[in-house]
């Protein structure tokens, strides 16, 4: 593994420390650095310069924890947090730092909830193909994402 270094920078500027997760999403240039702790899941993203953090019942809501609209960029990230919520899959609450060379646009904020479900796979030592991952997308697409 080779993470982009402003990865594992903006990670441990945030956090102090390197991250108890490193995950890379396969078959795309997307990595994941992650400290499990908390109830809110707070999402930093380097290569656009953003961050937003809300939880479980916010996400259903489509809504930060400051109870403002989450932004269009982070809506498969919320959609990842309704739908594995749901499952025996548990993920509490994270810090969590995403990068990687995907342009910016619709395929980014796809590849963003991927790396996300991915991670939250790996820390409940969930087995998951690309597959799992794109179909998973495609159900919040559907289910949670505006028309």
């Amino acid at each position: 593994m080779n993470p982009p270094l402003r990865l594992l920078g903006d990670f441990q500027g945030e956090r102090g420390k390197s991250p108890d997760w490193l995950v890379q999403l396969e078959e795309r240039r997307m990595w994941v650095a992650a400290d499990v702790v908390g109830h809110n899941y707070t999402f930093i993203l380097p290569d656009m310069n953003g961050r937003i953090t809300f939880d479980r019942r916010s996400a259903k809501l489509k809504r930060t924890t400051r109870n403002r609209p989450i932004p269009s960029w982070a809506f498969y990230l919320s959609g990842v947090t309704c739908e594995l919520a749901r499952t025996d899959l548990e993920l509490d609450g994270a810090v969590v730092v995403i990068a990687g060379d995907e342009p910016p646009g619709p395929r980014y904020e796809h590849a963003l909830g991927m790396a996300f479900a991915a991670l939250w796979y790996d820390v409940n030592q969930h087995p998951y193909t690309t597959a799992d991952l794109i179909s998973l997308m495609e159900n919040i697409q559907k289910d949670y994402l505006p028309d």
